[in-house]
């Protein structure tokens, strides 16, 4: 890569100093080799530099490009702990390129960046970054499922991310009790809020990332026919819900952004 390609990349990716909790030199040095690493390391970074100077170069407002420089700053970082974790980025051909010259985690890594580049909900950038970052490390994940999850990610309002890892983490966050009945018989009472965040259950229910059973020894689940049919403490996510969940690496979503959803479903 040029030099001048060089500057460009850094200069850009300071944009996204303010979100790197390490400092963006080490993202900036990840990225570009400036810094000693390991090989799994430079698996990686090829491949994400190659499609950021691609992306950087084309028509993007002010605010595009700050999307684009925060999702890099987070998925690169997310690899570097990844990597400092002892873990290997998939051997499976996912860096390997294809015919096209090109190869599936450049496939992924622009799909990411470009739905960040039009992604209004800003919270959502870490996520996305998350899931190019874990998709390097999970072997199996084939890039058919990476790409429905960025196609069911871009749907998903940030909102419907913390339900998620709500109903993960129940049990695991303190203060956090849920609803034990369903709202069947109170409908015309519960409030327009908690309506809203139960709608959004049901339509995650309807994907397949939720179900809902009060007897864990239930089968199959029982079939929800509204939103008022939802008991929150018997929620629990799908086996898809499950495995989407941990490449978008919720369970990183803030304790008090849960609260906020909780307190709807008490």
């Amino acid at each position: 890569m040029m030099t001048q390609d060089i500057e460009k990349i850094k200069s850009f990716l300071d944009l996204g100093r303010d979100v790197a909790s390490s400092g963006i030199g080490a993202v900036i040095g990840f990225l570009i080799g400036d810094l000693p690493g390991s090989t799994a390391g430079a698996i990686i970074a090829p491949c994400a530099k190659k499609v950021l100077g691609d992306i950087i170069n084309r028509v993007l407002s002010t605010r595009e490009k700050l999307r684009v420089a925060n999702t890099t700053t987070f998925a690169i970082e997310k690899i570097i702990h990844n990597l400092k974790l002892g873990m290997k980025p998939r051997d499976d051909g996912f860096f390997s390129r294809n015919d096209m010259d090109r190869s599936d985690a450049e496939e992924i890594f622009e799909g990411v960046l470009l739905k960040a580049k039009n992604e209004h909900e800003e919270k959502k950038t870490k996520i996305l970054g998350n899931i190019f970052a874990n998709t390097a490390f999970t072997e199996g994940f084939t890039t058919g499922e990476a790409n429905h999850l960025i196609q069911i990610t871009d749907n998903l309002t940030y909102r419907k991310m913390c339900i998620l890892s709500v109903v993960a983490r129940k049990d695991r966050i303190a203060d956090v009790k849920l609803r034990k009945d369903y709202y069947r018989r109170s409908r015309e009472v519960t409030s327009h809020a908690t309506i809203s965040i139960l709608q959004e259950i049901y339509d995650m229910y309807n994907i397949g990332l939720i179900a809902s059973r009060e007897d864990r020894d239930q089968r199959p689940y029982p079939a929800l026919i509204a939103w008022y049919d939802i008991t929150p403490d018997a929620l629990e996510l799908t086996l898809l819900g499950g495995r989407y969940y941990r490449v978008m690496g919720l369970d990183e979503i803030p304790d008090q952004d849960l609260e906020e959803i909780a307190k709807y479903l008490r």
